[in-house]
């Protein structure tokens, strides 16, 4: 990556900052000691579990007594602890087909399907009807109402993947990871998703299998000593071969081949029926601790009485890689995620700061999270188990890695412009004298992939306060992300820590300004956030 020039740098500076609107608010020398210290060798990464990360933590959790935080996590202490654990199988899901007349056939797993027991479904063992569901949509917006009507209470869901042309990219990647929580919704205890000639013809079933084969993975553990996992309901997911598939349909309303035209033909509709067969299936899934990690708490109260219940909840992930295997030339091992995400809790820990120091109507809890880097596993717990007792959750600002080593002119909001927190957000970025400008590659659907998302589907609005492409934005991301993301060279001399204080002073004010909403926070009317994930709805202006 280029650097620019001296002067250059300046003149950039100098034309994208209109002066008076951007007064200086957070205190750039603390936010830089704070990633330095962060970001320092002595944390060793930051690894979850690890005793770096536990460092890490006492430091953050020193850091919000000194700047007036009340303990938000467990039994009035600093932290919110929590086990991950990892679900495997105890063994090959087992499955077999029984026909009208009760004749059963075994179906070897590993050729024929692969899957097995959710995470939180335990052990078990059942024999259910089979129910044909097209692409599994209710969508007749779409042109898809494939579940409208569809008795699945107690039965297996025989599915066929799709993704609509022409949808928004978030709107398409909830519709296929909410494929399982659709059929749940409506009484399904499995759910089998068919392979296609169509499918073959992109992704070899082998090829497939190796991704869905096993199932579980790494998870939090709950208080109720139960894996947590998005899905109640739905005990099995599976995924059947092209010869299995082409089996369960033969002498069915459809065949395969036509479920597979039907695919390539724009996503053509498809019907909906029982199937004359039924499975029988037992699954087993064995429990295995992995580590324990903290998320770290803080809390202010508000000032509004009337608010009390309502919590704003300010997010940005303290853990990071840890210490490689392998040392770079100069022998460097050590991830220090100084862009990923030191940058993020040293802005968390100035804006408590200075919410302290100008309080707003709703309480606010402060979160450095752990174990982001392994999945989002600190926020999906913190997000299941906010420990409020009357009280509830009923917003996020999240900051995770923005890119800090140029002057940048504008801000994107992830996730504003579907909640009524836009406004709120909008105004704070003007009030900067800067632009908010719409996701620049919504492709990559990074909405998806911070914590933010972790609230959203418990449906709390959030937003996710990031950097544009503006003033040469574009290329210097991608450089970062193509040579320090991830890398031991992620350290903290790379941050120009101006831009650090600009960034910290924006996501401060779109903060207070969420906190000091009029109106509850919730979806647009309409939005499909609201219909795909809950929560409050705002009302219509």
């Amino acid at each position: 990556m280029r650097k620019l020039s001296v002067l250059a740098a300046l003149a950039a500076s100098f034309l994208a900052m209109p002066g008076s609107a951007q007064q200086a608010i957070s205190d750039r020398a603390t936010l830089e000691d704070d990633v330095r210290i962060l970001a320092d060798d002595d944390m060793e990464g930051r690894e979850a579990g690890t005793p770096g990360y536990d460092r890490a933590a006492e430091y953050v959790a020193g850091r919000f007594a000194e700047v007036g935080l009340l303990p938000g996590g467990d039994d009035g202490s600093w932290y919110q602890n929590f086990e991950l654990v990892r679900v495997r199988q105890a063994r090959d899901t087992s499955v077999s087909i029984v026909d009208a007349e009760g004749n059963s056939r075994k179906v070897d797993y590993g050729t024929d399907i692969v899957g097995g027991g959710l995470p939180n479904a335990g052990s078990g063992r059942f024999e259910a009807e089979m129910v044909f569901v097209g692409y599994g949509y209710d969508r007749p917006d779409l042109g898809y109402d494939d579940l409208s009507g569809v008795d699945l209470e107690g039965k297996i869901a025989l599915w066929v993947y799709g993704a609509p042309e022409g949808l928004d990219p978030l709107e398409t990647r909830i519709l296929q990871n909410q494929a399982t929580s659709r059929l749940a919704e409506r009484g399904a205890i499995g759910a089998i998703m068919l392979w296609t000639p169509e499918l073959s013809a992109r992704i070899p079933f082998a090829r497939g299998a190796a991704f869905f084969a096993g199932g579980g993975g790494l998870t939090w553990l709950g208080p109720d000593g139960v894996p947590g996992h998005p899905v109640d309901g739905v005990q099995v997911s599976l995924v059947a071969s092209e010869e299995l598939s082409r089996s369960l349909l033969q002498g069915e309303q459809i065949s395969l081949d036509e479920v597979s035209m039907a695919q390539a033909n724009g996503m053509a509709p498809l019907p909906s029926f029982d199937i004359s067969s039924r499975a029988r299936i037992s699954f087993a899934n064995e429990i295995q601790p992995a580590l324990a990690t903290s998320n770290v708490i803080g809390m202010l109260p508000g000032t509004d009485p009337a608010l009390a219940d309502q919590y704003v909840v300010v997010t940005a992930h303290l853990d990071h890689e840890g210490i490689s295997r392998y040392p770079t030339e100069d022998g460097d091992r050590i991830y220090n995620g100084a862009m990923d995400n030191a940058t993020g809790v040293a802005a968390l820990m100035e804006m408590a700061r200075l919410l302290r120091e100008e309080p707003v109507r709703r309480p606010t809890l402060f979160v450095a999270l752990g174990a982001e880097e392994l999945g989002l596993i600190g926020s999906s717990y913190h997000a299941a188990n906010p420990g409020l007792g009357e009280g509830e959750l009923v917003a996020n600002v999240n900051v995770d890695m923005p890119i800090l080593t140029w002057p940048f002119s504008d801000i994107v909001a992830f996730g504003a412009d579907r909640s009524n927190l836009g406004p709120a957000v909008a105004t704070a970025v003007s009030e900067y004298g800067l632009e908010l400008v719409p996701d620049p590659n919504p492709g990559e659907a990074f909405f998806f992939r911070s914590d933010q998302y972790s609230y959203v589907e418990r449906g709390i609005p959030a937003v996710y306060v990031d950097l544009g492409f503006g003033n040469g934005g574009e290329a210097i991301q991608t450089g970062f992300l193509a040579t320090h993301y991830h890398e031991p060279s992620d350290e903290a001399d790379l941050i120009e820590y101006e831009q650090l204080g600009r960034f910290t002073d924006i996501a401060y004010l779109v903060l207070r300004n969420v906190a000091n909403m009029d109106a509850r926070p919730g979806w647009l009317p309409e939005d499909y956030f609201g219909r795909a994930f809950g929560g409050h709805i705002a009302a219509s202006e």
